[in-house]
């Protein structure tokens, strides 16, 4: 059985408030392709959703959880070459990518938080059977 330690949500974006900013332009005033599927699920055109801070909170519950942007992220976890953004649970020995760039683009494409926490939690079942974490708020 693996027992994740921590999960990592990864956003295909920089970090820091400048970043943040000529992402928003980028996107919503320049209408260039810089796009991150994971940041359109976590944020309104411009606060992050109450319902992606709620989904984080309960997660808290059962993990140690970050969010992080691609300049954020752990060596060892840059070290793999994972395509961002995606989900990343560690546990005591590995890496584990829960949901990855083509599942959150192509494959179930969630588009709402509901939707991403649906798929998240499917695939957390098949990785952690026995733990009760299916039992959060749905």
């Amino acid at each position: 059985m693996i027992q994740l330690k921590k999960i990592y949500f990864i956003y295909d974006a920089d970090g820091g408030h400048w970043n943040e900013i000529k992402y928003w332009i980028n996107k919503n005033l320049l209408n260039k392709k810089s796009s991150c599927e994971l940041c359109d699920i976590s944020h309104s055109k411009f606060f992050v959703r109450f319902e992606w801070l709620t989904f984080i909170k309960e997660l808290k519950n059962h993990y140690k959880v970050k969010v992080l942007h691609r300049n954020e992220v752990p060596q060892n976890i840059q070290d793999k070459n994972y395509q961002f953004p995606c989900v990343i649970g560690e546990t005591e020995n590995e890496l584990i990518e829960i949901l990855s760039k083509v599942a959150l683009i192509d494959h179930g494409n969630p588009t709402s938080v509901k939707e991403l926490k649906e798929q998240f939690l499917q695939k957390l079942a098949i990785l952690e059977p026995i733990r009760e974490i299916d039992k959060v708020d749905k």
